[in-house]
């Protein structure tokens, strides 16, 4: 039978507090703001929504304000016309798409069709019930979210409802705020479940195989440390070289931690336009400047309920560096172009591969950001100091490649890991892993060689660096690298210098001359 109940039209805006508390439950950050007096008909008495209510894409104009990091759409389903258009007006003014159904089977027919996040559902309609239409929706679509929408609080019929798989249960005297609120609410119960499932993506592999960090005592020693602060609100500094996985050790941070179902945002400073680093970390108001043409938000609110990773922090300008520090002192923002605080509630995680005491002393660094950012220093040392790390890192890199290439995994020859372990690695972890892909595209065999690692590995460890410090010839240079090349190449194939010459594509007696000129004679050359 239908539901006789009207909803109420929209009231006044929700006072300051409220909707501060909104604002802490980002990233469905939804204002109301300037909407029509309690006694203003929601269609401003012609049959359709007031002109100041429309959106396109999920941006406000006029009365309302929307900000959301993805529009959500949702589905109606009432028998009762005018609760469902007063239902849809509310959802568009807080910058949410929605479909309208008039029965249960109706809505199940449109979900065929379209993807939707969330269905308010009512509880009695003519025709199949609610309750039978959320088993079926439960059972057909187990991603979609559905809220229950009823007259009276039915404490049974609720419980029924809730153990059947809805996410709430809604009478229908609610305000337009509270409706907003709740639907937010919902949404984000549903955002964090799927950052669950997404997990595996990146820091459910990293929670269930920690040695992807590294298995050497220095490693080890860098995981616990991570392991310890994981569930403690303390903000996180993590220094080392560029490539040797600070951000990896963050999402491991993040994803032990009580904040796992939350966001994880990883913001690389120096990326940003300088211009635009600001509007980025805070967001900022529509009008604020030439070109926000709507609302904005910013990193900070995007990680709110979660983690934010700033990477090289050192390299911040010193004016954004003030106002990182007020945001971590007073756990609040403000928008560019905005007068309100925006209160936050997320972890800081920062990184850099700059000195930040030296850069404290030159005076490009705040010195009281340093030490609330070095609440907890960790180190990450580079690849060179633990070699012992690279056998099973190039395994595991080796693995994931095969995986997306569709081919078996790959596996190193004592002699290459050798090579693996002797070279000095520049560009740390990063470079490891761009290395083990490349073996696996251009590899054929099941075992990689000496012979099939770039000519970079067939170098005396340091002779680039030894060469590069002396003061010598051009031509020396060549003539030195050469040699070392040769010498190198020749211990690979223990000596044979036939082998060596087709290798490196030369004549024979090309090879013999060069090996006769440079003194390169072994007493077992393993010739014919």
């Amino acid at each position: 039978m239908a539901e006789a109940a009207r909803l109420p039209p929209l009231e006044a805006p929700a006072p300051a507090g409220l909707r501060r508390r909104r604002h802490r439950e980002l990233p469905f950050s939804l204002a109301l703001q300037d909407a029509p007096g309690r006694d203003a008909p929601l269609d401003g008495g012609h049959g359709r929504p007031p002109a100041h209510a429309s959106h396109r894409d999920g941006e406000a104009t006029g009365a309302t304000v929307v900000t959301m990091s993805k529009v959500a759409t949702i589905l109606i389903v009432d028998d009762d016309a005018t609760i469902r258009q007063n239902i849809h007006f509310i959802l568009d003014r807080g910058g949410m798409k929605s479909a309208m159904a008039s029965s249960g089977e109706e809505g199940l027919q449109r979900m065929r069709t379209t993807a939707f996040d969330l269905v308010l559902l009512d509880v009695q309609m003519p025709g199949m019930g609610g309750l039978e239409a959320l088993r079926i929706m439960r059972e057909r679509h187990p991603d979609v979210g559905v809220i229950m929408l009823s007259v009276i609080k039915d404490i049974a019929v609720a419980v029924e409802a809730m153990h059947t798989g809805a996410l709430d249960y809604v009478t229908k005297d609610f305000s337009p705020p509270e409706l907003i609120a709740r639907v937010r609410k919902t949404l984000m119960q549903l955002r964090a479940g799927r950052e669950l499932e997404r997990l595996s993506d990146v820091e459910r592999t990293i929670v269930a195989r920690p040695m992807v960090l590294g298995s050497s005592g220095r490693m080890r020693g860098v995981v616990q440390v991570g392991d310890k602060i994981a569930a403690k609100p303390v903000t996180v500094l993590i220094s080392g070289e560029t490539g040797t996985g600070k951000e990896v050790l963050a999402r491991y941070i993040h994803a032990r931690s009580d904040r796992k179902t939350g966001p994880f945002v990883a913001v690389n400073l120096p990326a940003i336009p300088a211009n635009l680093v600001e509007s980025e970390l805070f967001g900022h108001e529509r009008g604020s400047f030439t070109g926000a043409d709507k609302q904005k938000l910013g990193k900070f609110e995007l990680a709110n309920s979660g983690t934010l990773f700033l990477d090289e922090i050192g390299d911040l300008a010193m004016d954004l560096q003030s106002k990182i520090l007020r945001a971590l002192q007073e756990h609040e923002i403000e928008r560019v172009g905005g007068e309100k605080p925006i209160q936050l509630d997320l972890r800081v995680i920062c990184a850099t591969n700059r000195d930040l005491p030296k850069r404290v002393r030159e005076g490009t660094f705040r010195e009281d950001l340093y030490w609330r950012l070095k609440v907890v220093p960790i180190e990450v040392p580079p690849l060179r100091e633990r070699p012992e790390d690279i056998r099973d890192l190039a395994s595991h890199f080796l693995a994931r490649a095969a995986a997306e290439h569709g081919r078996p995994p790959q596996s190193l020859s004592d002699g290459a890991l050798q090579l693996l372990e002797r070279y000095r690695w520049p560009g740390n972890i990063r470079e490891l892993e761009n290395v083990m892909s490349r073996m696996t595209v251009v590899c054929d065999s099941e075992v990689i060689e000496e012979s099939d690692l770039p000519y970079d590995f067939a170098i005396e460890p340091g002779s680039l660096q030894e060469l590069q410090s002396e003061q010598q010839s051009l031509e020396a240079a060549i003539l030195a690298f050469e040699k070392s090349f040769l010498k190198k190449a020749l211990k690979r194939n223990q000596w044979n210098r036939k082998l060596t010459a087709q290798q490196l594509g030369i004549g024979y007696s090309t090879l013999k001359a060069k090996l006769k000129s440079y003194g390169l004679v072994h007493e077992d050359d393993g010739e014919d």
